[in-house]
């Protein structure tokens, strides 16, 4: 952490994007208030913040509030697009979103991304509650219980398909021996089968998506997987493979219910072996 920081090299910015300069919180919070129109300006201003407490913090919380805000420019939508997948880059070094609304779609927002993202906490503070969104994103997080691996590859009856069980949030730990089981697998062979049964998908730990080998997976996958059955899938990730599905021309996607697993396996032209 560099000392000092580099507060007075945006001062100017803050009040630009309308920053919480006068409620108290660390500087490891950062604390954002869009209103009126936004653009693609604000977006770069904010960029440029969140690029300077990456480099001296290790951890972030962040605060968005969105009183007022009545709408963006088209600019304000391409920064942003580019702004996320930045943050998404770096998304293990946050703890804590606080977003402040009285609107109803934030919940929905982090409805969503808590369920990809479970190891950031998520919360959303009604509009006269900015002080206390502040204070709860500047608490320290508390030490994480050991969780068991969620991944488990199942043994099957036909070499060219691979079998596996979601049971939980799929760490980063357990992502290095997976990788290299995915790369074994789709060396031996031209075209390939999956079954993933899905007991209970808790998430995923964002360092996940900064491990070296997992691009090149997803790209051998959409080469050489032609079928891809997913078992007991929640409903949001049915909608999500039934949306994205006509996208894979060479890859056909379905989802099973629990109860119909057997169904899956023989799509598969396969058995669970003993």
């Amino acid at each position: 952490m560099k000392a000092g920081g580099t507060i007075h090299s945006y001062q100017k910015l803050l009040g630009a994007i309308n920053m919480y300069q006068h409620v108290p919180a660390p500087d490891y919070v950062m604390a954002m208030h869009f209103s009126d129109k936004l653009t693609g300006e604000d977006i770069k201003k904010y960029k440029f913040i969140l690029d300077e407490k990456l480099i001296n913090h290790d951890q972030l919380s962040m605060v968005v509030d969105f009183t007022g805000l009545s709408d963006m420019n088209a600019d304000a939508f391409v920064e942003g697009t580019k702004a996320d997948l930045e943050l998404l880059r770096h998304i293990n070094r946050f703890t804590r979103f606080a977003f402040v609304s009285g609107k109803e779609w934030p919940h929905a927002l982090i409805g969503f991304m808590s369920a990809l993202f479970p190891t950031v906490e998520m919360k959303v503070f009604p509009s006269d509650e900015r002080n206390e969104a502040i204070r709860w994103a500047s608490e320290l997080p508390k030490a994480g219980k050991f969780q068991p691996p969620a991944f488990r590859f199942l043994p099957t009856s036909k070499d060219d398909v691979l079998a596996f069980e979601i049971n939980g949030v799929i760490s980063e730990k357990e992502m290095p021996e997976v990788i290299k089981t995915f790369e074994i697998f789709l060396e031996r062979h031209q075209k390939v089968r999956l079954l993933n049964r899905i007991k209970r998908f808790g998430g995923i730990d964002p360092a996940i998506f900064m491990q070296s080998g997992l691009l090149s997976i997803k790209l051998a996958a959409i080469q050489k997987v032609e079928r891809y059955a997913i078992v007991g899938a929640p409903g949001w990730m049915c909608k999500v493979i039934e949306t994205v599905n006509p996208a894979f021309a060479d890859m056909d996607m379905r989802t099973f219910p629990e109860d119909r697993e057997s169904e899956a396996w023989a799509w598969l032209g396969a058995e669970p072996a003993q």
